[in-house]
């Protein structure tokens, strides 16, 4: 579940002072004493870092900022998600619940150490799954590879002969009496007729009170899961802005288990990933065709120097052991030596509202290329 803060990772970004503390814990399920002990160990961790690297630091600040995570049982408590960030200038902390399993991480450094965390950010895929049969619903909600059941309200449209009642016109009874002794039977062209009547209006019930209750509030994406006869009337009649054009599963679902749904999933998550990569390489595209593409590092610095990167794009699992000082870089010192130009780069630009993205290895070359907002002067 989200966490709630009062910042956003670019104020955090935009004040946060030297030194700063970075901790990553990953989170186990009901095993919360187990998480605490963990968070614990990573605190000591980064206390004696800072004793090292940041001896005229004072540890008491930061201290204050952090220690509220462990006294209070309920904020770890409250985490439900695979992995928790934790970012501190020793004056404010940025919290964050992390979607995927992250490792426990514990550093020190000039600037946050946020690509764990932007990283996690980018894979975000949160959605609502409305599984549709002809004549019932179930809704599930999905955040990152992890689905839910989501438990509707007693007034939810859960069935057809539920939601239309006696308003039902296909329903069981084909015969209407016409006169004395005489009854007119329903055709079955008739009878399909009607049923097809009541599965659209009975969508239409459906639509409207889910985009009212979830999609709207919730300002979440709706992706359907049912057979393709029943998804191509759904969206005949839906008028709900939040459901997904281009996405959806063609399967029935019933009968079908929490886990089997789940594992249904994942070709649509890994098509996700792609799609997403597909559009941060065509952006590149288009910035190296209107002159608007950087890939050396001198000129990558020299554009965040100016305010100049709209977009930051860094390969997974690169690293540069440097640090910026004073515009230009600094490789030989111990805090050089153990830091990532690539972060701090990253927190430049998303201090100065730009994006970060992560490429996988394979489609990346350079460790860091810029998209510009303008050609910045020489």
């Amino acid at each position: 579940m989200p966490i709630q803060t009062e910042l956003s990772l670019q104020q955090f970004l935009a004040t946060a002072t030297t030194p700063c503390v970075s901790l990553y814990l990953p989170i186990e399920a009901n095993q919360l004493e187990k998480n605490r002990l963990t968070l614990r160990h990573l605190i000591n961790h980064a206390k004696d870092v800072m004793a090292t690297t940041w001896p005229d630091a004072a540890w008491t600040a930061f201290d204050a900022q952090l220690d509220p995570w462990l006294s209070d049982p309920k904020r770890l408590a409250d985490v439900a998600s695979p992995g928790l960030g934790l970012l501190s200038d020793g004056q404010q902390v940025y919290a964050r619940a992390l979607e995927y399993p992250v490792s426990e991480v514990a550093m020190v450094t000039e600037m946050p150490q946020v690509l764990p965390m932007l990283l996690d950010m980018q894979r975000h895929f949160e959605f609502d799954l409305l599984a549709l049969q002809r004549d019932s619903i179930a809704l599930y909600h999905n955040m990152g590879d992890v689905l839910t059941a989501t438990e509707l309200a007693a007034d939810a449209p859960l069935t057809l002969k539920g939601t239309l009642g006696t308003e039902l016109r296909g329903g069981e009874t084909n015969a209407q009496t016409i006169g004395p002794g005489h009854v007119s039977y329903h055709g079955h062209n008739e009878k399909s007729a009607e049923e097809e009547i009541d599965q659209r209006r009975y969508y239409q019930a459906v639509d409207t009170y889910i985009a009212d209750h979830f999609s709207k509030p919730n300002q979440r994406r709706l992706i359907l899961f049912g057979l393709p006869q029943n998804l191509a009337v759904f969206r005949e009649v839906s008028r709900n802005s939040y459901l997904s054009g281009s996405m959806q599963v063609e399967l029935n679902p019933g009968g079908l288990t929490l886990a089997d749904l789940d594992a249904a999933l994942n070709v649509l998550r890994l098509d996700n990933g792609i799609r997403r990569h597909q559009k941060t390489l065509a952006t590149l595209d288009k910035a190296r065709g209107s002159g608007l593409f950087r890939e050396d590092l001198g000129s990558v610095i020299s554009a965040l120097n100016q305010h100049a990167v709209a977009m930051l794009v860094i390969r997974q699992g690169a690293r540069i052991n440097a640090r910026l000082d004073n515009g230009g870089l600094e490789f030989k010192s111990e805090r050089a030596k153990h830091n990532n130009l690539l972060n701090d780069l990253a927190d430049a630009v998303l201090a100065q509202g730009g994006e970060v993205r992560v490429l996988p290895e394979n489609m990346q070359d350079q460790p860091v290329v810029a998209v510009l907002r303008y050609v910045p002067a020489p």
